[in-house]
């Protein structure tokens, strides 16, 4: 008589269940998955500046698996245009032609402005003048600085960069972050040593424009912040500021609304104040920056209006994750290297080869269906030692057998 359908499918999920679990419990597996962790922190600890490996270490220092939900699952491809935000493409426009589009702009009502260019150092005293009392006329501009530190430790924070400094706040445009590497998220606020607290330059523009979105934010202190990248240019209602000045823009485009002035170029060879975002169509050696710093700045702020944060996991639960992965993979090995050793290299490549795609695979869809993103690079460095760590504990554990009569169920030649 045949066993029913589930019968054997249940016989076999057993079966299978057990090439993991067979020696899951066993003192060597739980050691041996231990020593992966020992390996990790060892080579972690010694300063390598081999010429070889610096190019590989390089590329992929800046590489996130996430990248690829946007480069090729096109996260936020659906997203609709938002229209809290106007960006106002300021182009190589000097103070004079500056000061005009601001009043133009807050003629129409906005309910805030914000100027992404900082000023240096003086120009023709007519222009200087002409910004300077815009600034001064417009209380719902926010102009932009640079923070500075300064001192011996660093400790000397200034926010510097405004040669015109009548605007009602300044707010810091830096964005922490290596000028080649890719900008995935930033710090919302930075306190100094006496504890005063600076606001970058899209909280300050939150907390202007929705106080309870502001409040959020606020909570999040000075920590870094995921960016959840959520439109592109396209997304965002854009202006030239020749037809704003022309009168070719309603009123009603602009009025109650949030007014972005930065630089725009939508030539994709320009790389003028461009910036590597998750949302370059190559997610790894990346040559041209592809979004504008003013874009980055509205995704920021429509991610805090639309409470739209990423939520991360912490580092705890991710060493967690790597440390169970390690064993049952560990246990998994051992199953083959001691039972069926002929077999051993070819399962073991196998199995970390799909296990590497299945959690890629996982971290991906977990980060675009539920904005958590969970770090599992430790678990697939984990996945690729467990099998050469193998060889160094059956060589002690062997050596500690005739020593000491350690308890293993590895034997000397096995095999």
């Amino acid at each position: 008589m045949k066993k029913p359908l589930h019968k054997h499918i249940g016989g076999h999920a057993k079966k299978v269940g057990s090439h993991f679990t067979k020696y899951l419990y066993e003192r060597d597996t739980i050691f041996a998955t231990i020593w992966v962790f020992l390996f990790i922190v060892v080579l972690g600890s010694i300063p390598l500046n081999l010429g070889v490996i610096n190019p590989i270490k390089l590329s992929l220092k800046d590489f996130d698996s996430n990248d690829l939900s946007y480069s090729k699952l096109e996260k936020g491809i659906d997203t609709k245009l938002d229209s809290n935000i106007v960006i106002v493409n300021i182009g190589y426009a000097d103070r004079e032609v500056l000061s005009m589009m601001i009043d133009k702009a807050a003629s129409m009502k906005p309910k805030v402005m914000a100027l992404d260019a900082y000023f240096m150092k003086s120009s023709e005293p007519h222009q200087d003048s002409l910004l300077t009392e815009t600034f001064k006329r417009n209380k719902n501009l926010i102009a932009a600085g640079v923070l500075s530190l300064s001192g011996k430790d660093g400790d000397t924070v200034t926010l510097t960069g405004n040669y015109i400094n009548t605007a009602s706040q300044y707010a810091f445009v830096n964005i922490f972050n290596d000028s080649l590497s890719t900008i995935r998220s930033y710090e919302p606020f930075f306190d100094d040593y006496a504890k005063k607290r600076y606001k970058s330059f899209s909280a300050a523009i939150v907390e202007a424009y929705d106080p309870v979105a502001y409040k959020k934010l606020e909570k999040k202190g000075t920590s870094k912040v995921i960016i959840n990248y959520t439109r592109s240019l396209k997304k965002y209602q854009l202006i030239q500021y020749e037809d704003l000045l022309a009168d070719n823009v309603e009123s009603s485009s602009i009025e109650g609304k949030i007014v972005l002035f930065g630089y725009i170029n939508e030539d994709p060879n320009d790389i003028s104040d461009k910036k590597f975002t998750p949302m370059n169509s190559r997610y790894y050696g990346k040559s041209i920056p592809d979004m504008n710093g003013i874009v980055v700045h509205a995704n920021i702020i429509s991610m805090a209006l639309e409470d739209n944060y990423i939520k991360k996991l912490p580092s705890w639960a991710n060493l967690l994750i790597a440390v169970l992965v390690c064993w049952l993979h560990m246990s998994f090995f051992v199953r083959y290297y001691l039972e069926s050793h002929i077999w051993f290299h070819l399962v073991a490549k196998i199995a970390q080869v799909l296990s590497a795609i299945f959690f890629v695979w996982l971290g991906i869809y977990l980060f675009d269906k539920y904005r958590l993103k969970v770090d599992l690079k430790l678990s697939l460095l984990v996945i690729v030692l467990a099998v050469d760590v193998i060889y160094f504990y059956e060589a002690w554990a062997v050596w500690m057998h005739k020593k000491f009569n350690y308890k293993t169920v590895f034997k000397p030649h096995h095999h």
